[in-house]
């Protein structure tokens, strides 16, 4: 039995790996900031302490006695404000780092995200190489999070390793799931432009594989990221037609033309970014037309072999479990 922290544990990330490892017999603390949601895991049984990332002092004092930091914790959105992004997915990072140092815990499991390819070429797979500093992504998510990697890398290796996954979705996704029925009609669905735009995603629970083999596996393995996806890019065509498949076979496919809605997305964030108070997320950002139009495929080969990993759950297996 091994003593792990889990930051994020309210998204649906954090969620899914303490339930795993609650089953393996592990001793499991979440941190999160949702209090709805953590209620709701009291109530399952699990401790769960309120804590924000960005404050040291505060994780320094939740952070008592554990081997392990497993970190989940971002702010993850098409659209927000700029401080938030890096003070969570940075700031927040080099906090978790700093308390790992302090109470002796012997290695962080950090979770970035496939977002930090956003700023190159996807003429083919992605490597788990980080990318150079002049594809930094412009969007604020996968630039804070190419940070957030470069900071790791400075760290000594042995303290860490990382998980790369693109487009995790399961039972109780927040985030892929809700933006797919948006392009759901009564009997119809809509993509931009042709839909043909190759895709890896990632089930839930093969990607919670992959951070149970994290926190195992051997040294040589630590001080790098590990790109972690199905392995079995799909179309994002191919994607709404499997999911809207559960609901009949009536759903046709509906071709939205691609520049109008290009210049409908940078017009809405320049409207937004100008609205004072409580900021509001556009319907469709650059960003968010981007992962649905382009593609983005993974070479998950190293997770494979360092890992001692593979993805036991099809794409069409991972549908079955959405709602």
């Amino acid at each position: 039995m091994m003593k792990i922290v889990v930051t994020g544990a309210t998204g649906t990330l954090g969620m899914a790996i303490m339930e795993r490892l609650r089953k393996d017999g592990n001793s499991v603390i979440g941190i999160g900031r949702s209090k709805t949601k953590i209620n709701q895991l009291i109530q399952k049984g699990f401790e769960i302490v309120n804590c924000d990332i960005t404050d040291a002092q505060q994780l320094s004092q939740k952070i008592i006695d554990c081997e392990v930091i497993i970190h989940c914790a971002a702010f993850a959105a098409p659209f927000g404000s700029k401080k938030k992004f890096f003070q969570t997915n940075v700031e927040g990072t080099k906090n978790v780092f700093q308390v790992a140092r302090e109470k002796s815990v012997s290695r962080i499991v950090v979770v970035s995200s496939a977002s930090i390819f956003d700023g190159m070429n996807h003429d083919q797979p992605h490597n788990d190489d980080t990318p150079d500093i002049r594809f930094r992504p412009r969007h604020h998510y996968g630039a804070s999070k190419f940070d957030a990697e470069n900071f790791c890398l400075t760290q000594p290796k042995d303290e860490w390793i990382g998980l790369r996954p693109r487009a995790v979705f399961g039972k109780g996704d927040q985030t892929l799931l809700p933006r797919l029925k948006k392009l759901i009609g009564k009997n119809h669905y809509k993509t931009i432009g042709d839909g043909n735009g190759l895709i890896d995603v990632t089930c839930l629970s093969n990607f919670v594989d992959a951070v149970c083999l994290a926190i195992k596996s051997p040294q040589e393995s630590l001080g790098k990221f590990y790109n972690i996806s199905n392995g079995d890019p799909r179309t994002f065509n191919s994607i709404m037609k499997t999911y809207t498949g559960k609901f009949g076979s009536n759903f046709k496919q509906r071709k939205l033309p691609y520049y109008p809605i290009l210049f409908f997305a940078y017009l809405s964030i320049a409207v937004a970014s100008f609205i004072p108070g409580k900021r509001w997320e556009p319907s469709i950002t650059p960003y968010g037309l981007r992962q649905i139009t382009s593609s983005l495929t993974l070479d998950i080969s190293e997770a494979r072999q360092a890992l001692n990993w593979s993805p036991t759950k099809t794409f069409e297996q991972g549908m079955e479990e959405l709602e």
